[in-house]
């Protein structure tokens, strides 16, 4: 029995380690800022399977600034001007920037984005008009940007918390994420893996109606 506890333990666990995050990536769109405001509101579609953003990185001004990053299940649509729409993914206080043409990182808490679906996010400075980004040629919602695992699209400039929206306007910046690929090997660890704890609960139930016959 504890060989095949050490079998089926193995299996298992060698399983998983292969399904850990296989791939992490940064999808960077154009930093040729012509235009700046408080904040850049944008929205992202995942294209292939559920990944885990980490990080965003901004185009800004050279100082020390406080930011503010929300997002938006299923897009922005028509929620640029409500606060309560927006749940807060992190705040930065008294962040120094990289200054133009090279990403701010936004060490942002790991979230989770479903295969499919389509976020909006939204960076503000609170009114310091660092956040730089391009006067897109494009209409709101265009490909801005993409991979195999993601789109950022066209969005807007925004004067304040959810203040004035002025668009079209083409966030400058990058995304780092990761994805959770499990490996063929695994699948087959796994599954011999199942097997075995089969083979063991049988063994187990034939070898207890022995004891009770022999016993009876």
């Amino acid at each position: 029995m504890t060989h095949f506890r050490g079998l089926t333990t193995l299996g298992l666990l060698a399983g998983l380690a292969l399904a850990a995050p296989a791939s992490a990536a940064t999808l960077t769109t154009a930093f040729d800022a012509d235009n700046f405001n408080d904040g850049v509101m944008f929205d992202v579609s995942v294209l292939g399977g559920p990944l885990s953003l980490q990080s965003i990185g901004i185009n800004a001004d050279a100082g020390t600034f406080d930011y503010s990053v929300y997002y938006r299940a299923g897009g922005i649509g028509d929620a640029v001007n409500t606060p309560s729409a927006w749940t807060l993914l992190g705040s930065f206080a008294a962040l120094t920037t990289a200054g133009p043409g090279v990403a701010t990182l936004l060490d942002i808490a790991d979230i989770d984005l479903a295969g499919g679906a389509t976020y909006g996010f939204y960076v503000t400075d609170s009114g310091a008009f660092s956040v730089q980004y391009t006067t897109s040629a494009g209409a709101v919602g265009d490909v801005l940007a993409a991979d195999d695992a993601l789109a950022v699209r066209v969005g807007y400039g925004v004067t304040g918390e959810f203040g004035e929206a002025s668009s079209p306007r083409a966030f400058n910046g990058t995304l780092s994420y990761a994805t959770v690929v499990p490996e063929p090997a695994s699948w087959a660890l796994m599954i011999a893996g199942f097997g075995l704890v089969g083979a063991a609960m049988r063994r187990r139930s034939v070898r207890a109606r022995s004891v009770r016959v022999g016993f009876g």
